[in-house]
Parts: structure tokens; C-alpha cells; sequence
């Protein structure tokens, strides 16, 4: 029976960087898998990386798998569950985690796979600051998973995990879960082969709690826009870092994609608490910008003013 890997963690949490490493040690292992990817937005840069790292990669774009995309994730794992020892699953940072279990257990799946790990991947450093929306959506997460994985621990300033940790149960809290949900110990960077068993066996676990569904997409916005000009690291880094500070081009929650560079392009995954660059031979200028109240005239107009050859 095929095992369902749910990795779940909101906005730019950092679930990609943590199936790369998961996914190298399952190849280790000579253990079949692959890897279900939904982009909210437009089809990005982490499934073109994971592609490219493993080849076995299922994408599922334009919207979120527990709302307006379910029937397709239904799908993906029917097909998949005939040639895959385990499946990977990365939702969208904005996912409802009860229909997780609606869709594994439908009549057609229940037979041929099963929850193996559930875990939210949560970065401490943005945990206390997310809003009203963003935290509904992270307790929707944490709700039912089997633990917490801390993410970005290796990124300045140091983070109190013990206020992490009493935060997210606060968050788990607000839609009625009032059982401590298990923090692993070793946080995402520091993973070895030993730790990756261990998660494994960190499965789901059905916790009493409110369910409140919402389409998310009447909650976020996903825009996407298509850089003129080239960049380097040092521009688009400043560029990015203006506007995730500004409110006046909107409440901007993560910008993903790709810029063209003298060389080639840029790999851009960035959020309002870190920005990851990468230097590529090649990908299609378009970035995705996901948050609230999006101006995109100012966002095309910013990302113009930084770049050269316009």
C-alpha cells in the first residue's frame, strides 16, 4: 500500500528545501517516490527544482488542493498510487489539512495508499506575525499532523523556540485543538539520515478541533508578472526587500519565480522574512507574487526601476 507524506507549512516556510532533502535520502533508500507539488499561483519555481532534482514530479497550479483543485489531487494520487512505494505531498502554503484525510479515505483510495508522514514545517522567526487569515490557515495545518518542524533555525537572529513552541499551540488553539502538538527536536537544517526515519513514522493524528472552511482564494491573491530587463543578485534582492517592506504595493506574503541575468536567470523564493536567490543557465522571466491587497501596476513598476536594459 502506498504511504502519503503530507508536508505541510505556510507561506515560504521552507517545505521545498526540506523535500530535497527528504526525497535524496528516499532515493538512498532505493525507495520509489513522487513528489506532488500545488503552486497557488502560477506554475513556479519549486517544481522546476524539484523536476530537475528528481524527475518524478506531479504539478498542480492556479489554486489550492483543498479547495478549488481537490478533484485533481484526487487524481494525481490515484495514478501515482500504481508505480510509488510513497508520495510526497507539498501543498500550497495555503491548505486546509481535513481534506487530506477526505481525499485518502474516499472509496476508490482508501485500498491502495494510506497516511504515512504528516508533519508542518514552521519557521520561527515569522510565527508571531502572522494576521488573523494567515493563522487560521497555519492551525488549519497544525491541527492534525503527527509534529512541528522548525525551519530557518540556521538564519540570524536566533529564535526562542520555547516562544515559538507556545505560540503555535496558542494558534492550534484558536480553532479548539487543546492537545500539545510534538515539536521534533532537530530542527530542518540539521536533519540526517536517522532523523528522516524517525519523521516517518510521525503520522497524522485525528485531533478533536473546529473546522472552518474558507476558498482561499478569496483570501490571498496570486499575481503573476513577467520582468523586463536583466538583474543581478544585489538588484533584485534590493528590489524585493523594498517591497516586502512597503505597504504600498499591498501585503505581499511571497514572491517566487524567475529574472533574467546577464548569464542566464535568477532563481527567486522570497518572503517578508527571508529572500533565497539562485543562479541558473536558464528559466522564463515570471514571478509570482502571493498576499493581500496586491497593487500590481507598483509591483511591475519597482521591479522596473531595478532592472537594467529596460
Amino acid at each position: 500500500m502506498t504511504e502519503i507524506d503530507l508536508v505541510t507549512g505556510f507561506l515560504g516556510a521552507g517545505k521545498t528545501t526540506f523535500i530535497k532533502k527528504y526525497g535524496d535520502y528516499l532515493r538512498r533508500k532505493n525507495i520509489k517516490f513522487a513528489v506532488v507539488e500545488n503552486e497557488f499561483g502560477a506554475p513556479g519555481v519549486d517544481s522546476a527544482l524539484l523536476e530537475r532534482e528528481f524527475g518524478n514530479v506531479a504539478e498542480i497550479s492556479g489554486g489550492c488542493i483543498c479547495c478549488t483543485l481537490k478533484t485533481s489531487f484526487h487524481q494525481i494520487l490515484l495514478e501515482l498510487c500504481r508505480t510509488c512505494d510513497r508520495i510526497i505531498v507539498e501543498p500550497s502554503g495555503i491548505f486546509d489539512g481535513d481534506v487530506f484525510f477526505e481525499v485518502i479515505n474516499s472509496p476508490d483510495l482508501k485500498d491502495k495508499c494510506r497516511a504515512g508522514m504528516g508533519i508542518t514545517l514552521v519557521d520561527p522567526h515569522t510565527v508571531s506575525r502572522l494576521n488573523s487569515e494567515e493563522r487560521l490557515v497555519l492551525a488549519s495545518e497544525l491541527a492534525d499532523m503527527g509534529c512541528v518542524l522548525w525551519t530557518k533555525t540556521d538564519i540570524e537572529p536566533a529564535c526562542n523556540l520555547d516562544d515559538a513552541k507556545a505560540c503555535i499551540q496558542h494558534i492550534a488553539g484558536e480553532i479548539g485543538v487543546d492537545e500539545d502538538i510534538p515539536c521534533y527536536p532537530v530542527s530542518s537544517p540539521m536533519l540526517k539520515d536517522e532523523d528522516f526515519e524517525k519523521l516517518m513514522k510521525a503520522v497524522p493524528i485525528r485531533r478533536k478541533h473546529e473546522r472552518r472552511t474558507a476558498d482561499h482564494t478569496m483570501i490571498f491573491q496570486s499575481t503573476r508578472i513577467y520582468p523586463e530587463g536583466v538583474y543581478t543578485v544585489e538588484s533584485i534582492d534590493r528590489c524585493i526587500l523594498h517591497m516586502t517592506s512597503s505597504e504600498e504595493y499591498g501585503e505581499i506574503s511571497r514572491i517566487k519565480g524567475f529574472v533574467k541575468s546577464q548569464d542566464g536567470a535568477i532563481a527567486v523564493n522570497c518572503t517578508v522574512s527571508d529572500r533565497l536567490f539562485e543562479i541558473c543557465s536558464s528559466g522564463q522571466a515570471m514571478l509570482n507574487v502571493i498576499g493581500r491587497r496586491l497593487n500590481r501596476r507598483k509591483i511591475s513598476e519597482c521591479l522596473k526601476s531595478y532592472a537594467t536594459g529596460c
